[in-house]
């Protein structure tokens, strides 16, 4: 074949098909059979490219059929999710339908009791004036106290009724309170499972929503919430308005209290000052100390119970500030967050900038003629700044994923302190129920202890009078013993009147008490419901929000798959046609890169060998220098040992065989000491010991030498063995990808892991909004919780320091009637012990007694004049007991003489007996 291939050549046969030494027929045939075998070249690369596009466009419609059967599978699986949330959004309404219906059944009840609380006050007020006209009637004999006693036992059964029936409320309303808090639990975890749901939803509902319904939903939606908002601003502004009302209700209510207050407060100024000369026995003084003891024992009970209550209320306040601080913490790193995704933002973009100037490359590799290897230098810079890139989109999702296990944590230490929270709270109502029972048991025992002392007043007055008889016995009259009766018979009635007055008006207080408890309750039930409502609203809201941003970003992200997709067929396409041409020319260029390559090899192979020979040289040449040197330590141990040598047979008296007389001299100088004396044997074995020692430095040496040579070789090798993978990955890294290649099935796997990972971002973007959501709700939660605890720890407060004023104010009031008792305890003893009284003396008497009555009747004037609703029943008593207030009034100081003093003793008797002082019994009426 040679030998014709150099006859063509020589005749000048060296391409194409035309013979030199053809005819003009053999000519035409050439040209005929050239054009053939061009077109058959021509349509083999037709065939070939055809070929390639139908197996491409086979590929193509395989994941096109993959892609259509995941999403029916996912269309499939929406429906089913839509069918079980229908039925789950049906049962709520149902739900919420029901707990309408309780509240309107409760709202209906607290009606009822108002117009039944309404009614029993009318039929008070009918009582009261019933018993006014009774009064006025009928005349105040024994019957008609007995009757009026038992109607006062009626009277208290039906406020015992009324008692129970309210308790009985109480208990109904308390039930009804505990199932509205169960189903607002219930509400609560649906709503939770709901708001799980509707994440799961979020990824299926872009498919279904491309149609143009949602235009129509949007501008539906909106007015729906147009109108919403309208009812709620209808209900907003009947609330403020019913707020108004009431808050004038109160101010007019408060206004009537004080001035009752002020009433009040004169009238106890009054009998203050007409209850000054009381006495008092000593028995009965023992009982009061008693008394008083025991207040003052409860009184430091409860400043104890004060001071354990205000400790607690510290500890719940710094709590609340060190949950307050928490939340701060949580809302600065909420901030962080959002920085953080603002930037991360910020990078998408610049991506989606850098992918379109990828495009915009592509196309200009397209539309420009460059050549392959020009080509694929470009792709290869375009696949190593993806691969960074990927790397940088990796380590940013390893930071998301880190940050995203961080908020878990803290959303689940900030789960646990409200759980600890709501603990503390529920203890501390407990503690507030327990000392409310304990002041309901103070006031029990209070007023106890004030029918005690009012029974006490009562035997005083009784007392009294027996000691006016004694006094008044020497001296007989027939109508003292009518006066007296008849001023006990006032004192009865003045005593019952002010006891059902006092009863009446601590009924009245506590059902006011009860209708503001009530109100407030119902107040607060009616906010929550409101909040309820609003919250409702606001996560619907945020529902439709989402759902029309997800289906933004589901359209963004098809499109750009669809573009990815485009430039990876472009790019397959090309990859294809740089194959073809890589196969079809064989060129210079290819040449002289394997030429090259082959240079570089063979260098480097060169180089490898000449490192390996000068290593083994230097190697050599320090084995050259460690053989001299155990040659030299060797001859200089030779000669230490023949010293030794001579010096021992010196020190022996022998002369050695073989050594000459320099030696010989050294020797036997050696065989010395300074002093001339011969060497011991110890210093024979020390120098022995000592040069042993030196030997085994000097062979530690040459280990440590020897190991360093060892390990130098190795990495000698593994030198080697490095060199040689580089350049068989060069030789690699030379030759034409392949599609099957591991570097391509890489990538692919590296794009895969990048959709992935953006899609978990989405995602875990989604359960980060979520958590936010959650957050707030509990933090809104939380702080709606604390505020009634706060508000009545301070009226808890407020009340017992009340009450701590009022009972101070009480012990000052019984030291004082103290003193005063016992002053006039001792007056009586003296007035007792003094039996034979003077005529000067009873004069005196008579005259002090006559002051007395003279300053009474002025005081009744006095209220005559300045309380017209009292003078009547002022007037009336005044005739019943024969006593003219007009002519009493008319009568002065000045009008006493001296003849009075030197009347006779039955004047004096008659005088006495006339203007007995009248005992008024202590009253006490509180207005709350």
């Amino acid at each position: 074949m040679a030998y014709l291939e150099e006859i063509l050549r020589k005749l000048g046969w060296d391409d194409g098909f035309q013979m030199p030494v053809a005819n003009s027929e053999n000519q035409a045939l050439e040209q005929e059979l050239a054009k053939l075998t061009l077109h058959k070249v021509k349509a083999k690369s037709i065939l070939d490219n055809s070929q390639s596009r139908l197996t491409n466009l086979k590929e193509h419609f395989k994941f096109v059929t993959q892609e259509n059967e995941q999403t029916q599978k996912i269309i499939t699986a929406h429906k089913q999710q839509y069918d079980s949330e229908a039925n789950q959004y049906h049962a709520l309404k149902g739900e919420k339908n029901k707990l309408e219906h309780d509240v309107a059944e409760v709202d209906k009840r607290i009606k009822l009791l108002a117009e039944d609380k309404g009614k029993q006050k009318k039929n008070l007020e009918k009582a009261v004036i019933k018993v006014d006209r009774i009064k006025r009637e009928t005349g105040w004999d024994i019957e008609a106290l007995k009757a009026w006693e038992e109607a006062l036992k009626k009277r208290d059964d039906d406020n015992e009724l009324i008692k129970k029936f309210s308790k009985e409320d109480e208990r109904r309303f308390n039930e009804l309170e505990a199932r509205r808090q169960f189903l607002q639990s219930e509400y609560d975890a649906k709503n939770f499972t709901i708001s799980k749901m509707v994440c799961d939803l979020h990824s299926c509902e872009m498919i279904i929503e491309r149609t143009g319904k949602a235009i129509k939903q949007q501008i539906n939606e909106r007015e729906n919430l147009i109108k919403q908002w309208k009812d709620t601003v209808k209900m907003l502004q009947q609330r403020d308005a019913d707020i108004d009302a009431r808050q004038e209700r109160i101010l007019e209510a408060e206004t009537v209290l004080e001035q009752q207050q002020e009433h009040l407060e004169e009238e106890n100024s009054m009998l203050k000052n007409e209850q000054k000369n009381n006495h008092v026995i000593e028995l009965e003084l023992e009982q009061l100390n008693a008394a008083n003891s025991r207040m003052r024992r409860e009184l430091g009970d409860l400043q104890q119970t004060m001071y354990a209550i205000v400790n607690e209320c510290h500890t719940l306040k710094r709590r609340v500030t060190a949950s307050a601080n928490n939340l701060e913490k949580l809302r600065i790193q909420k901030r962080q967050m959002d920085v953080e995704m603002d930037q991360k933002e910020r990078k998408c973009i610049k991506d989606q900038a850098e992918m379109e100037s990828i495009e915009s490359k592509i196309a200009e590799m397209k539309g420009s003629n460059l050549s392959s290897t020009e080509r694929i230098r470009r792709i290869r810079k375009l696949m190593e700044s993806e691969e960074k890139r990927c790397s940088v989109l990796m380590a940013d999702t390893e930071k998301i994923n880190s940050n995203l296990y961080r908020t878990d944590q803290l959303l689940k230490d900030q789960q646990q302190v409200g759980k600890s929270l709501e603990i503390q709270i529920n203890n501390s109502y407990c503690i507030c129920n327990k000392l409310r029972k304990h002041i309901r048991d103070e006031e029990k025992s209070l007023e106890k202890l004030k029918e005690v002392v009012y029974d006490m007043e009562f035997r005083i007055d009784e007392f009294e009078q027996r000691l006016c008889k004694l006094e008044g016995s020497n001296k007989p009259d027939d109508h003292a013993d009518e006066k007296d009766e008849k001023i006990r018979e006032l004192e009865t009635t003045l005593y019952d009147h002010a006891e059902v007055q006092h009863t009446l008006q601590s009924q009245v207080d506590r059902l006011q008490d009860e209708m503001r408890k009530l109100s407030n309750f119902i107040a607060a039930d009616r906010e929550h419901l409101e909040n309820l409502q609003n919250q409702v609203e606001n996560h619907l809201l945020v529902y439709d929000i989402g759902r029309k941003q997800i289906a933004a970003a589901k359209k963004s992200t098809q499109e750009k798959q669809v573009e990815e997709n485009i430039m990876r067929l472009r790019i397959n396409h090309i990859e294809t046609d740089m194959h073809k041409e890589e196969k079809r020319i064989f060129s210079l260029q290819k040449l002289r890169l394997t030429l090259d390559q082959v240079m570089k090899e063979r260098n480097l192979e060169i180089d490898t060998k000449r490192s390996i020979v000068l290593t083994k040289k230097r190697n050599l040449e320090e084995e050259k220098g460690r053989l001299k040197g155990d040659i030299s330590i060797r001859k200089i141990k030779l000669e230490q040992f023949q010293k030794k040598y001579h010096i021992e047979l010196m020190s022996l008296g022998k002369q050695p065989l073989f050594s000459p007389n320099r030696d010989n001299n050294r020797a036997i100088n050696a065989g010395k000491d300074e002093d001339g004396q011969p060497l011991s044997v110890t210093h024979f074995k020390i120098k022995s010991a000592q040069e042993k020692f030196f030997l085994q430095q000097q062979g530690d040496e040459l280990d440590k030498k020897i190991k360093v040579a060892e390990k130098e070789i190795v990495a000698i090798e593994n030198t080697l063995k490095m060199i040689n993978l580089t350049n068989v990955a060069f030789k690699n890294n030379l030759s034409p990808l392949k599609d099957d290649d591991v570097t391509i099935q890489e990538m692919k796997v590296l794009e895969n892991k990048y959709k992935d990972w953006t899609q978990k971002c989405r995602e875990a973007k989604q359960e980060l909004a979520k958590h936010q959501a959650i957050f707030d709700d509990l933090t809104k939660e939380l702080n709606e919780v604390l505020m009634p605890v706060r508000m009545e720890n301070k009226e808890l407060v407020d009340k017992l320091e009340e009450e701590n004023i009022v009972i101070e104010k009480q012990e000052r009031t019984k030291e004082e009637k103290l003193k005063r008792t016992e002053t006039q305890i001792r007056k009586a003893l003296k007035n007792l012990r003094s039996k034979d009284i003077s005529i000067y003396d009873q004069d005196l008497e008579v005259r002090q007694l006559k002051d007395a009555n003279n300053t009474v009747v002025k005081r009744l004037c006095s209220m005559m004049k300045e309380y017209a609703d009292v003078a009547p029943n002022i007037s009336k008593y005044s005739a019943e007991h024969n006593i003219d207030l007009k002519s009493q009034n008319s009568l002065s100081s000045d009008s006493f003489s001296t003849a009075s003093s030197i009347s006779s003793p039955s004047s004096t008797r008659s005088l006495t007996t006339r203007f007995n002082p009248v005992v008024v019994s202590k009253v006490d009426l509180s207005f709350n």
